[in-house]
């Protein structure tokens, strides 16, 4: 048997570059720059539609104004396809794009990394399923036999949740395998993230809730978790003290200027947290094949795995948790971290279900034992377990689904 004499489980770590970005009111104005200092001269302009907004024509507008030419692509939905990237890619070589320029939430900007990873390798012929980042074999392997990828991305953000706008991953649903492929390909994250608060109020309020409790997990996550990367204690608990003093009020009001912005900074700051090298846990692990076995939203899922999976976590890291506690304001420094923790597992539930989310049995979306087998089957090999701060067997996983049914 061969013995570890490291002391630390993961003696090196890896500290990754986030996207330049640009945060404020106006900031979308900026776009047609911003293509201009990359070379783009004519971009496929990628998103999910938008129906009912303006913001997509407010773009086109901007850009056509400093002389970028424009082709729409609106082909994504929420949990971008394999297929939509390929119809994507097609789009793109048949008009003679040059860069893309992506608008809304996570779907369309995981949506142009994907069309941009098949530019650079077989355009529509290119198999997304080589670039998944699996724990067995590990994924850093494999990342120099990749080519780097060059074509510009700009990335206007619109929900206050994702962080997609500025991190070097591309979540993409295979529909082959039924599971969320996780692209981790050099030179993959945009060139510029740009976060207009003017378009983030135009959120409805299930989707500040949603995206918002996607960044509490990519704050809450990280700082837990067992990389345990000092960036991400610092980013995650800013993130956590952030989103708990400002969702209630998002939700209840979208046009909400003070809490929208403060929750445009909680997802930016949250999504550094996990990208900058603090990676993410089975809240994730376990939600990403909720969110593909039945087509629900990310952050929805998110949502709902979040208090079983956390619950099971919590006793690997009590003190976290009472930090977690901490910032977002519970009067728990007297307890010890048992008590802390569980004080602060019942707050963030408390905090769920005031933005409208229950925690909804998994029998509501006809999630059976067949879906039960083939999340263990995959969770267990995601990336996200890598992090994840207890550990996990195939076995557990299907008993934190069940317990959830």
């Amino acid at each position: 048997m061969a013995f570890n004499f490291e002391r630390k489980e993961f003696p090196l770590l890896y500290v990754n570059q986030h996207s330049r970005a640009i945060v404020g009111w106006g900031a979308s104005k900026m776009a047609g720059q911003e293509c201009q200092m990359y070379g783009i001269k004519h971009a496929l302009l990628v998103t999910t539609g938008l129906k009912g907004t303006g913001i997509v024509d407010e773009v086109e507008g901007v850009l056509k104004a400093a002389d970028v030419a424009v082709t729409r692509f609106e082909g994504f939905t929420s949990n971008p396809k394999d297929y939509e990237c390929k119809e994507g890619t097609k789009v793109y070589l048949e008009a003679g794009c040059d860069g893309i320029v992506s608008v809304g939430g996570g779907s369309a900007h995981d949506g142009g990394k994907g069309i941009r990873i098949m530019l650079t390798n077989d355009g529509p012929d290119t198999s997304l399923k080589d670039f998944t980042a699996f724990l067995d074999p590990h994924y850093t392997t494999r990342i120099p036999t990749y080519k780097v990828v060059n074509i510009p991305h700009v990335a206007i953000n619109t929900t206050t949740g994702t962080g997609a706008e500025g991190t070097a991953f591309a979540i993409i649903n295979d529909t082959d395998w039924v599971y969320k492929l996780i692209l981790v390909v050099p030179g993959v994250a945009p060139s510029v993230g740009i976060d207009e608060l003017a378009f983030m109020r135009c959120q409805p309020p299930n989707i500040v809730a949603w995206t918002g409790i996607d960044a509490f997990c990519h704050a809450m996550e990280p700082f837990i978790g067992r990389l345990n990367l000092p960036v991400s204690h610092a980013t995650g608990l800013r993130a956590i003290k952030l989103l708990s003093e400002n969702i209630r009020e998002a939700y209840a009001s979208p046009a909400n200027d003070v809490a929208i912005e403060n929750m445009a900074w909680a997802q930016f700051i949250a999504s550094m947290s996990y990208n900058m090298g603090g990676g993410m846990g089975m809240v994730h692990g376990m939600a990403h094949m909720l969110s593909v076995i039945k087509d629900l939203h990310h952050g929805y899922t998110n949502a709902i795995m979040m208090l079983p999976v956390e619950r099971f976590n919590a006793v690997a890291c009590p003190q976290r948790f009472k930090e977690i506690g901490e910032a977002m304001g519970l009067d728990i420094h007297h307890m010890n971290p048992v008590q802390a923790s569980d004080k602060t597992l019942d707050a963030i539930e408390q905090l769920r279900n005031d933005v409208g989310i229950p925690q909804v049995p998994l029998k509501e979306f006809d999630f059976s034992e067949a879906d039960i087998e083939h999340t263990a089957k995959w969770a267990i090999n995601d990336l996200s377990r890598e992090a994840n701060p207890r550990d996990i067997t195939p076995e557990q996983i299907k008993e934190v689904m069940r317990s959830c049914i």
